[in-house]
C-alpha cells in the first residue's frame, strides 16, 4: 500500500513507569522517538509513543480531544485499550482504581473516559 494510505486507525503506545513497590529490574523498553520504541534492541514504529512521563492530561490532549472533534464532526470514534494485566489500561481509561467507585477523583488523575465525556457534553452545551 502507498505510504499515504490512511486506515483511520491510530496505534498509540503508552509506556508505564516501573512499579516502585516491586523490583522489576532494568527497563527493556526504551522510547526512541515520538513514534518508535525499542524492545530488547528491536525497533517498532507506531503512530505515537507516550513515554513514562506522559500525564493523564497529555493522553487526553493527544487522543481524547481529536476523538471528540471527530465525533462532533459526525464521524464514529472509539478507543481500544489492549495490554497485559497490570499494564495500565484501566488507569489510562478511567484513572486510579478507586475512581470507578468514587466521585471525587483529583482532576489530574482522571482518565481518558471521564475527560472525553466532560469535553463532549461541554461542546454540545455550547
Amino acid at each position: 500500500l502507498p505510504a499515504t494510505t490512511d486506515s483511520g486507525v491510530k496505534v498509540i503506545v503508552r509506556m508505564r513507569p516501573l512499579r516502585k513497590d516491586k523490583d522489576e529490574g532494568d527497563p527493556i523498553v526504551q522510547k526512541i522517538s515520538g513514534d518508535s520504541l525499542s524492545i530488547n534492541g528491536r525497533t517498532f514504529t507506531f503512530d505515537s509513543v507516550a513515554d513514562v512521563e506522559a500525564t493523564q492530561l497529555d493522553i487526553f490532549e493527544h487522543v481524547g480531544v481529536p476523538l471528540v472533534e471527530n465525533c462532533l464532526a459526525g464521524f464514529n470514534s472509539s478507543v481500544f485499550a489492549y495490554g497485559q494485566t497490570g499494564s495500565g489500561k484501566t488507569y489510562t481509561m478511567w484513572g486510579p482504581a478507586n475512581s470507578l467507585a468514587e466521585e471525587n477523583v483529583a482532576k489530574e488523575q482522571q482518565g481518558l473516559t471521564p475527560r472525553v465525556f466532560e469535553r463532549l457534553f461541554a461542546c454540545i452545551k455550547e
